[in-house]
């Protein structure tokens, strides 16, 4: 068969800003896959930065796989990526969407050209645009999930132009709606979170421990887009996987994530552990929840999950149709790459048994920026299954620069604190 992995983008990509080093590469990903399955056709169709696909130095690809046919920046438009792909003829499109900032909306441009390569007969693994949309904005997902019975935590949203719409308005008295709004927050209990209801939530979060300081908030300079105020519910934080293929829903075990001292994930410094599969967290309920879940958004493909576990009762935080920042941290677990699960679900090689059975435990942590040699010191530790240092040299503060992420795995949890330990101690200072 041809098989198509595909993804879009939507940012300007900035060659001169960003370095990335990945070991293992994506071409070491895909020599794998090839080496597995010497009977198909791979070809990859992207966008730069084409996270997932492609190893990039500067604007050129520094190693490209022999085994693979690369399209990359064919087109902008969703229908220029959808016309790129039917030109290889495919029998499976399976797409690989990641993230961007500052709206995480690639999901849907990939949704879109997903739809086209269906009118055409293709065989597609991708989520509904109309699915992509709702996952798209926290507000809309809060909505829809309430509607399914799925336990979220209580919410307000702020529409942005009504709040402020009474200030060019001289008829106006009062604003309504703005009085309404603080109406109902004021009946949260607090603390509770404000976040964009667009882009990536973990980032820009403001915690607040009264309504006083949402107030002053939502009435300040700094509220100047659409925003959920919700409820921070007080439990432990994990996130998941789940690939829907033809048949079914795989859903991995949770990975439990450490919170800084606002009680909240702090995407480069939090730390991901597991799998979890101690039955005091009700794993079994999670999965039908998930599962259920997936099957009233008609989600196809990979999506990550948000959640909190409170007194024995699992929260759905948010729902992001893509890979994640978990992708690797499985994949490495499973000794494969998140595009190798990605292409096992398409040909129904998935099973759920089978991957929760098989999955190592695993540490995900990040570390300072790093010399060239010191990450291959690191990555050819044993424990070393993943490095990934993403290098901002356009940043000026000393927190923007960039950070190393390091995934360690093994079959028992002893060596993978161990191995902790002495990375952290020898390279924790070290940028």
């Amino acid at each position: 068969m041809n098989i198509v992995f595909f993804s879009t983008s939507a940012i300007h990509f900035e060659k001169e800003k960003l370095k990335v080093t990945q070991i293992p590469s994506c071409k070491e990903n895909f020599d794998a896959i090839v080496k597995r399955f010497p009977e198909h056709k791979f070809f990859c169709v992207t966008q730069k930065p084409g996270d997932f696909l492609l190893d990039l130095d500067g604007s050129e690809l520094k190693e490209k796989c022999e085994g693979v046919t690369y399209i990359v920046d064919s087109g902008i438009s969703a229908e220029e990526t959808a016309a790129a792909v039917l030109k290889c003829n495919p029998d499976i499109a399976i797409a690989a969407t990641f993230w961007t900032v500052p709206f995480d909306w690639q999901g849907m441009k990939d949704s879109m050209t997903a739809e086209i390569l269906e009118r055409n007969g293709v065989k597609v693994f991708a989520h509904p645009v109309k699915s992509s949309l709702v996952c798209f904005d926290k507000a809309r997902t809060h909505e829809v999930l309430q509607k399914a019975g799925i336990d979220v935590a209580p919410s307000v949203y702020v529409n942005h132009q009504l709040f402020w719409c009474a200030g060019n308005k001289g008829k106006v008295r009062e604003n309504v709606y703005k009085d309404s709004v603080l109406f109902e927050i004021a009946k949260l209990k607090f603390p509770v979170v404000i976040k964009d209801t667009t882009g990536l939530s973990s980032y820009g979060m403001e915690v607040c421990t009264s309504f006083d300081e949402v107030k002053r908030f939502l009435c300040s300079k700094r509220n100047n887009s659409d925003r959920v105020v919700e409820q921070l519910i007080c439990g432990q934080q994990f996130g998941t996987e789940v690939y829907c293929g033809q048949k079914d829903c795989i859903v991995f075990n949770p990975l439990e994530f450490s919170v800084n001292k606002y009680g909240i994930t702090s995407p480069k410094l939090s730390i991901k552990k597991g799998p979890v599969t101690d039955e005091k967290y009700k794993i079994g309920e999670l999965k039908v929840l998930l599962k259920k879940i997936a099957a009233e958004l008609k989600l196809s493909g990979v999506f990550q999950v948000d959640l909190v576990f409170s007194e024995g009762r699992w929260f759905v935080i948010e729902i992001n149709p893509r890979l994640s920042g978990m992708s690797w941290t499985y994949a490495a677990a499973l000794k494969k790459s998140p595009v190798e699960l990605l292409l096992e679900n398409a040909l129904g090689l998935l099973k759920e048994k089978d991957v929760n059975g098989k999955m190592m435990h695993a540490v995900n942590f990040k570390l300072p920026l790093q010399e060239k040699d010191t990450l291959k010191n690191i990555s050819g530790r044993k424990h070393v299954c993943y490095v990934h240092q993403i290098e901002n040299l356009a940043a000026r503060q000393e927190r923007e620069k960039g950070y190393l992420e390091v995934v360690l795995c093994s079959d028992d949890m002893a060596d993978i604190e161990k191995e902790y330990v002495s990375i952290k101690s020898e390279f924790e200072k070290v940028s």
